[in-house]
């Protein structure tokens, strides 16, 4: 990491915040925060809610938290039904998204979604074009072509296992890595600050009390310097985290509460996809060929499931 931080974090705490779109029903309040290469839209749905997309150009992921909102997803002429606690990725083009029991749904849409990426409360953040990010190429198409996959996550929980359980999926255009929620907290001695110099990390989070700690890469001119950002973030949140910054997340507070933790990377981060097995759903997307991919541009102080294979 050698250049300065090109732009602050974005932060947003959505019940501090109206919502940029509220359907004509008043069914759906969804609050949308952008990054470069995506946008994390967050939505508040009651049953009978319909989300529609005319003509996506690329997938995009829905994830239905534990106790969260159900529904059924067509796409590429099929249907499934999505139940609470899964991730579900829907193919290019038209879709629809009809809710069939209130609570929280999660999108995930590429930067080609441009009506969805103006929506965004932080969209004058990215008016320069991010030029810091590396391009957002696609990646092979999944085997078996383009389609509607679901993807139940509590079987991928072990409730006796370590606290840091990571489950990442990928797509062709991104990649989740949704962890198994907290009951403990991580505290002050475990810490993995790092940083990725041509990419950005979204960190959601929908429960508990978070401190994201970012310390921004300083450039030759000491008054473009920008402090150390310690903020405390309640939820529900998201903090888009920039490209050469320097972060880790905590969570705080005492043991018992929930807390969880889901990060985003858009395109898919080639580290965490080229370990085997790592991408729960990697039968299904193939990689792309990095005989010229070059070095993996993370670094830092990296736990063993954030370190290239």
């Amino acid at each position: 990491m050698s250049e300065r931080s090109l732009r602050k974090v974005s932060r947003s705490v959505f019940h501090d915040q109206e919502p940029q779109f509220t359907s004509s029903d008043g069914k759906e309040k969804t609050w949308v925060t952008r990054g470069g290469n995506f946008a994390v839209c967050y939505s508040q749905v009651e049953a009978g809610a319909s989300i529609l997309r005319v003509d996506d150009p690329e997938e995009h992921m829905m994830i239905l938290p534990p106790l969260g909102a159900t529904a059924t997803v067509e796409a590429g002429g099929e249907s499934i039904e999505a139940d609470a606690d899964s991730l579900t990725i829907i193919p290019p083009g038209p879709s629809r998204i009809m809710v069939q029991t209130p609570g929280i749904l999660v999108r995930i849409m590429p930067k080609k979604s441009s009506d969805i990426m103006e929506l965004a409360s932080n969209a004058d953040a990215y008016s320069d074009g991010a030029p810091e990010l590396a391009e957002p190429d696609l990646w092979p198409e999944p085997r078996g072509g383009y389609r509607l996959r679901h993807y139940p996550l509590s079987r991928h929980a072990d409730p006796n296992g370590p606290r840091i359980q990571p489950r990442a999926f990928r797509s062709t255009n991104m990649l989740v890595n949704i962890l198994v929620h907290f009951h403990t907290r991580r505290g002050d001695t475990n810490l993995s600050p790092h940083w990725h110099d041509d990419f950005e990390q979204a960190s959601l989070c929908l429960s508990g009390t978070w401190v994201h700690h970012i310390r921004y890469n300083w450039g030759s001119v000491a008054e473009d310097w920008w402090p150390d950002d310690h903020s405390h973030t309640p939820t529900p949140s998201v903090v888009i985290i920039p490209a050469r910054a320097i972060h880790t997340s905590e969570d705080i507070g005492p043991d018992g509460p929930e807390s969880s933790l889901y990060d985003i990377f858009c395109p898919p981060r080639l580290d965490f996809a080229s370990k085997k097995g790592f991408c729960l759903n990697e039968d299904d997307y193939p990689l792309p060929d990095v005989s010229n991919a070059g070095e993996i541009k993370t670094g830092g102080t990296l736990m063993s499931w954030q370190k290239p294979a």
